[in-house]
């Protein structure tokens, strides 16, 4: 991480969040209290590497004129998907985002004249479950992440974990099944191909190809949240999938839990504002295991797992607690 900076010597001052996504750029203003003042989404500008950047200057500008207060701005935090060198404030690797070696920090800096720390996306989600998501006040819990891929965020004993190369938490690429769909890594089978958004929509298309009718034909578009729906509804194809869907993950996330031995585990994303829907083929497959499981019975408990607040952007949020950790708060 960069140096520790000094907190503003005023009583007051902002602190911006920044979520960046391939679709939309999301912010938050929070106070020195962590408090916030305000939520903004603009669409990700994605003509060039440097048009993308000042797209998002531009939403820090728009957000902090979200409120007039006196207040300096002390620091910023971004999540960006991919692979970042936090200590030189390089962006490695951003292919939604279309950067290789891309100095944003510096870029930032030089713009606003505050401190400013990048993290993966991801990770900074999780870190905004921990502080703005958490009401047991955990220590240790999971952050999984579930729409076009699948990753996730771990805190141990209060501290994110990011690994030796900033790779910690990759399980969407855990390979499950060595015959299964090809994935963007290069793979076959990681657990993403299988349980993802996008996973639920292929299976969707599958089924329909073999003459799936019911809720799911009509689906338009044709959409994980969609397939979820016409399960609820009743459809039987769509119920196989969602079922199939929370099954590979239940074990999946009994890895999880044995690897880390959290005592929360968070799911997130779109899909997951299905609610109950979403959890109950997961926690129903924890309990077949419980039966022949002793050691099962002692952690796959289901009131460990939970879904992520869905009124909060907990990217930008997140963002927003790693730049007051940035000013050492």
């Amino acid at each position: 991480m960069s140096p520790i900076h000094q907190a503003p010597t005023a009583l007051s001052y902002w602190l911006v969040g920044v979520d960046v996504g391939g679709t939309t750029v999301s912010t938050v203003l929070l106070d020195e209290d962590l408090q916030s003042h305000g939520e903004l989404t603009v669409a990700t500008d994605l003509t060039s590497p440097d048009a993308t950047m000042l797209g998002i200057v531009a939403a820090i500008e728009q957000t902090l004129a979200l409120d007039d207060s006196p207040r300096k701005l002390a620091a910023i935090g971004l999540g960006i998907p991919g692979q970042q060198d936090q200590a030189q404030g390089i962006v490695r690797i951003a292919v939604n985002l279309h950067w290789y070696d891309y100095p944003l920090v510096a870029r930032l800096v030089e713009h606003f004249g505050a401190p400013c720390v990048i993290e993966n996306d991801v990770r900074v989600a999780t870190l905004g479950v921990y502080r703005f998501d958490n009401p047991a006040g955990e220590q240790d819990l999971a952050y999984i992440s579930i729409g076009t891929g699948l990753a996730t965020g771990v805190i141990l004993e209060g501290k994110l974990l990011r690994g030796r190369h900033g790779l910690a938490g990759e399980f969407g690429h855990i390979i499950v099944d060595p015959n299964g769909p090809l994935c963007n890594c290069g793979a076959h089978g990681c657990l993403e191909t299988l349980v993802s958004a996008t996973a639920v929509v292929r299976r969707a298309r599958e089924a329909l190809a073999q003459g799936a009718d019911g809720a799911l034909a009509t689906l338009d578009p044709l959409n994980a949240r969609g397939v979820y729906d016409a399960a609820a509804a009743g459809d039987i194809a769509a119920q196989q999938i969602v079922d199939d869907v929370g099954t590979e993950l239940a074990r999946s996330l009994r890895s999880v839990v044995l690897a880390y031995d959290v005592d929360n585990i968070v799911l997130g994303g779109g899909v997951t504002r299905a609610g109950d829907r979403y959890l109950q083929p997961i926690i129903a497959e924890w309990l077949r295991q419980q039966e022949t499981s002793a050691l099962a019975r002692a952690v796959l408990r289901p009131e460990i797992l939970r879904i992520a607040d869905p009124t909060r952007n907990l990217g930008a949020w997140g963002a927003a607690a790693l730049a007051a950790e940035l000013l050492g708060e």
